[in-house]
């Protein structure tokens, strides 16, 4: 016997107090339910066909995603494209549970504090607000690593993570900031705040300019790859509590 698609949404909604996040766009929860008990869950970044068909593949009941199908303002119907994909679903008993925001910030399963603990940040405090919201963390750093160490501590816990950086500021950091995904807006706040080294996922291309005449160093580690962190945490939680097989389902933007 399965677990219920919405019992397990309703636990997840809760750990996470999906609630919180009332602004953001994403629209945060079950997205798709296929009634099928689930037995084995599957964790992916995105919501997509690749992802779709390997949860599929790998005998999934449901599937839990960073980036989910519906979002605010978007076109709701299920046609072409979008119907595909929910066609595909739930054809296949695959139901569908996305969380955003709330998976970016939460203090124990989140994306930032994952990456927080591997880049060894301590005293953490809220950085990077983003709709009211603080959605990463800042804090010290022990030792006073340089970026390229920085880069290693990413490389070794972070599936598919290949950093790249724009050594504007400091050789070796001390306080630095932490905004999984497309956390470029916090570079000004960083350099409010005197931090040493910002950590995110994507830059635009206009950020390159802002971070050098501020003096602020960017370690940029892949917005896919910085947003696997929390969902395979809370992923593994939730099968855990629910005495479920899982598996992560890995299908890398290269972003």
């Amino acid at each position: 016997m399965g677990i219920l698609p919405g019992q397990i949404a309703k636990w997840l909604n809760e750990a996470l107090v999906v609630s919180q996040a009332a602004n953001d766009s994403s629209v945060n929860g079950l997205q798709v339910d296929a009634l099928e008990p689930v037995t084995k869950l599957g964790f992916a970044v995105d919501a997509c066909m690749d992802a779709f068909t390997e949860a599929k593949d790998q005998g999934c009941q449901m599937l839990l995603c960073h980036h989910g199908l519906y979002w605010k303002g978007d076109d709701q119907r299920a046609i072409g494209l979008m119907g595909n994909r929910i066609s595909y679903l739930v054809k296949n008993g695959i139901s569908l549970w996305a969380c955003h925001l709330p998976l970016d910030m939460h203090p124990e399963y989140g994306n930032n504090a994952g990456l927080a603990t591997t880049l060894q940040i301590k005293n953490r405090k809220p950085f990077g607000f983003y709709h009211d919201l603080a959605i990463g963390f800042y804090g010290e750093v022990e030792a006073n690593p340089t970026c390229s160490e920085l880069v290693q501590r990413l490389n070794k816990d972070i599936p598919e993570c290949k950093p790249w950086v724009w050594s504007f500021g400091k050789k070796s950091c001390k306080n630095i900031g932490v905004v999984s995904g497309g956390g470029s807006y916090a570079i000004e706040e960083a350099a409010r705040l005197g931090l040493d080294c910002l950590v995110t996922g994507e830059v635009f291309h206009q950020d390159y300019h802002t971070a050098k005449e501020l003096g602020v160093n960017v370690i940029v580690a892949g917005h896919w790859a910085t947003e696997t962190v929390g969902i395979l945490s809370v992923g593994k939680a939730a099968a855990t509590f629910f005495g479920l097989e899982s598996v992560f389902i890995n299908k890398p933007t290269g972003l």
